[in-house]
């Protein structure tokens, strides 16, 4: 099995990056990881949308930021698909993790990716590599995706 070959950004991260002033360290991690592949899930793209202007800073713009980050991400957007459904049944129904958390965890397993998260311990009890990027330092842990 090959390791994780790039990063799959959770919903937080992408909220975070969108605020006027986004937290230092989170800006960093993302700039000296620009080589990698970046992905996102469609389904952060969907909770983003639910939350429209509540999260990430300033007032809602009608959807165009969503609109724009589609275009940033136009082929880096990772659907759930019937390999990623494959991949989440394994860890589907687990007492501690939700649904959505759990497919952004089987998409990056399908992908060979890291999650990166500010809610690392979530996917660890999934044994799905993680670094939250708030930690100053802190590196992604590295465990086996489940079989």
């Amino acid at each position: 099995m090959r390791g994780p070959s790039g990063l799959l950004l959770d919903t937080d991260v992408v909220a975070e990056v969108r605020r006027a002033e986004p937290h230092p360290a989170v800006v960093d991690f993302l700039q000296r990881r620009r080589h990698l592949g970046i992905y996102i899930s469609a389904l952060s793209v969907a909770e983003l949308h639910q939350l429209g202007g509540r999260e990430g800073g300033g007032p809602d713009d009608g959807g165009a930021w969503l609109g724009e980050l589609a275009s940033r991400f136009s082929g880096f957007i990772l659907p759930v698909d019937l390999d990623v459904a494959m991949a989440w049944a394994p860890m589907a129904g687990h007492p501690e993790v939700t649904a959505v958390d759990s497919l952004i965890a089987a998409t990056a397993v399908q992908h060979c990716l890291t999650i990166v998260s500010r809610n690392v311990d979530c996917f660890r009890k999934l044994a799905i590599p993680a670094i939250d990027p708030w930690q100053v330092g802190q590196f992604a842990v590295e465990v086996a995706p489940p079989n």
